[in-house]
């Protein structure tokens, strides 16, 4: 049990200075995430309710400090995505401006689409994502070995990286605004990944087909399987 010393040094900060003891020493941790795991623990150290020594002050004032933590570090965290947002936004206007070809604007649409979804606004990650996939044909058609315009004639194995991964994102965030393609579009775009992997001998393209699967279904794990706010709140 990874958690047990933790456990036993609440248990013994507790029995030292009760409630007030526990949330100083916990604010005392530099390490945000760890904060947050000593509220939980604390909770589950707590003497039981017939036991003398936990008194109804301790647990309340527990409570209160972490609540409040948890909701500083969501404040915080949220001010950062927002600002990320602002930057991508300018960025998306930047190369825009100077001309950049579609592939880079592509990726300032994307990095758009991502603070989006983190922040929860799921119509908006769809435009940023959408917007990210038609560049990233754009670029992929103006390369003299292909002419098709459609996204889908680039997701195959060996096809397009940017287009295949744009279309994984789009279709995450098309499946968590109630969109049923949206689930087809994102394991379209991991199996043209798989077949990458398994049939390419280029190690460039290879290592680039592992690392967009693994990021795909990292993220579809964090916003679709975990079930967490951003996947939830709309």
């Amino acid at each position: 049990d990874l958690d047990l010393p933790h456990r036993n040094k609440l248990r013994s900060v507790f029995e030292e200075g009760g409630g007030a003891k526990v949330v100083a020493f916990i604010q005392g941790s530099a390490d945000p995430e760890l904060r947050r795991k000593l509220y939980t623990l604390a909770r589950q150290v707590l003497p039981e309710r017939s036991d003398a020594k936990r008194g109804f002050d301790d647990v309340i004032r527990i409570a209160r400090a972490g609540i409040a933590e948890g909701l500083r570090q969501a404040e915080l965290a949220r001010r950062h995505l927002e600002t990320g947002l602002r930057a991508a936004c300018d960025c998306i206007v930047w190369r825009q401006e100077l001309g950049k070809p579609p592939d880079r604007r592509a990726m300032a649409h994307w990095a758009a689409g991502m603070h989006q979804l983190s922040l929860g606004n799921l119509v908006e990650a769809v435009f940023g994502f959408e917007a990210a996939l038609g560049l990233a044909v754009q670029a992929a058609a103006a390369s003299p070995a292909t002419s098709e315009p459609k996204p889908e004639a680039y997701v195959k194995p060996g096809g397009d990286f940017g287009v295949i991964l744009y279309y994984g994102y789009a279709g995450i965030a098309r499946h968590l605004i109630g969109d049923a393609s949206g689930s087809r579009q994102f394991e379209k775009a991991c199996a043209a990944f798989e077949g990458t992997t398994q049939t390419s001998k280029d190690e460039e393209a290879l290592e680039d087909a592992k690392f967009g699967l693994d990021q795909l279904r990292w993220v579809e794990r964090k916003f679709v399987g975990a079930g967490t706010a951003a996947a939830t709140s709309k």
